[in-house]
């Protein structure tokens, strides 16, 4: 099950945690992506949902992990 934030994808608003994000966020290593995978997956997200509905956001808060995850 999803976490009810993430019902309407929104790029200033964390997919993990549901708080403001008020700046672009850092790129992604490696291994930061492959953590953030599990994470996202745990969450109930899948990576079709993270690169579809939700590629807006995890380009604005994760540059270059939509990249890592096509790659993978």
């Amino acid at each position: 099950m999803k976490a009810e934030w993430l019902e309407t994808p929104d790029k200033n608003v964390c997919l993990c945690c549901g708080q403001a994000v008020l700046k672009r966020g850092n790129p992604m290593t490696p291994e930061r992506a492959a953590r953030a995978l599990a994470m996202f997956e745990a969450l109930g997200l899948t990576r079709e949902d993270l690169l579809g509905e939700y590629r807006e956001t995890i380009d604005y808060q994760s540059p270059g992990f939509a990249e890592w995850l096509q790659g993978q």
